[in-house]
């Protein structure tokens, strides 16, 4: 009931009585009034002025249920992690397209086991779980589409010039802004299902000394506060697009799209593993594999960690 309060104020877009809202619901004065008095409590801002009503403030970053926009979704207050969530929804049998999101999460998690910062209130936390009709190796490509979706996204909520650093970060002024981890359970021949988190950092003021030369946020990069909301349905509503695009037609029909925004391209790249490879990034292939042009050949390479030398010598 209180949602649907809260949605005939944002659709008056001003004061609406108490009267008027009982009637609208079929509830008395006193209900209203315990159903404003429980938004508050969820942090919503309404002001109450004698003989005018209620009005409501939307101004506040507040996430749950009612404020995603996307049908199957579930929102949990807190969770170890929603890649973790999304595991156990999918061992259940949940469908395809089934979105976590999060307002914090106890044990966030990035690439190569390392941890990600979850600070309550401050970041975007969400995973989703995907069902596409392809093999276990083609799987890392659903890492490069959801990093499309989430570098278009902020660029155009916040005119940030966001780029993806192959294959998984998304990196504005030389710094980390989100990180994004696929994990998958598959059979010999099939993929069962993929879980895809995307871990942005939107409103966090700081970060602490061994994170600060490395990552940064849509706050610190705008001077502006963010509804972390509005990342969710545009990185959704790119992502899923893309999706439905991949599974028709494969990586290829997005290799370009990719490359558009590959901060690799053109500068000197070094991997990590047991034979690192030195050379020039050319972009992705229609594998979705990097393609690193040394003093000999051309190596395409597939996993793993790559840094890109920037300008300065400074290798991210």
């Amino acid at each position: 009931m209180r949602y649907k309060i809260l949605s005939i104020l944002r659709e008056k877009n001003g004061f609406v009585s108490g009267e008027e809202l009982g009637s609208l619901l079929g509830i008395s004065r006193a209900a209203v009034w315990k159903n404003i008095m429980r938004l508050r409590e969820e942090g919503y801002d309404i002001a109450s002025v004698s003989k005018k009503g209620y009005k409501l403030n939307d101004s506040a970053d507040i996430l749950n249920k009612n404020e995603i926009n996307y049908e199957n979704a579930m929102f949990l207050r807190e969770v170890d992690s929603t890649n973790n969530e999304c595991k156990r929804q999918a061992e259940k049998g949940c469908a395809d397209g089934l979105l976590i999101v999060s307002d914090y999460q106890t044990k966030g998690k990035g690439r190569l086991g390392r941890d990600w910062s979850s600070a309550p209130s401050q970041g975007l936390y969400m995973s989703i779980v995907l069902k596409p009709p392809i093999s276990p190796m083609e799987a890392p490509q659903l890492t490069l589409i959801a990093g499309i979706a989430t570098a278009k996204a902020i660029k155009k909520i916040t005119g940030l010039d966001a780029n993806i650093k192959w294959p998984n970060d998304i990196i504005v002024n030389g710094k980390k802004i989100c990180g994004i981890l696929t994990e998958m359970s598959a059979e010999i021949e099939r993929v069962k299902y993929v879980v895809t988190g995307i871990g942005v950092n939107v409103n966090d003021e700081a970060f602490e000394n061994g994170l600060k030369d490395k990552a940064t946020s849509v706050y610190i990069e705008t001077g502006r506060k963010y509804k972390r909301n509005i990342f969710i349905d545009e990185i959704l509503g790119e992502l899923m697009k893309y999706y439905k695009l991949y599974c028709e037609k494969g990586f290829s029909a997005l290799k370009d799209e990719y490359n558009k925004y590959c901060l690799n391209i053109g500068k000197i790249v070094r991997t990590t593993g047991s034979v690192p490879v030195k050379g020039k990034a050319l972009g992705v292939n229609d594998k979705g594999e990097l393609l690193i042009e040394t003093d000999t050949n051309i190596v395409p390479v597939l996993s793993g960690e790559v840094s890109v030398r920037l300008k300065n010598n400074r290798y991210i």
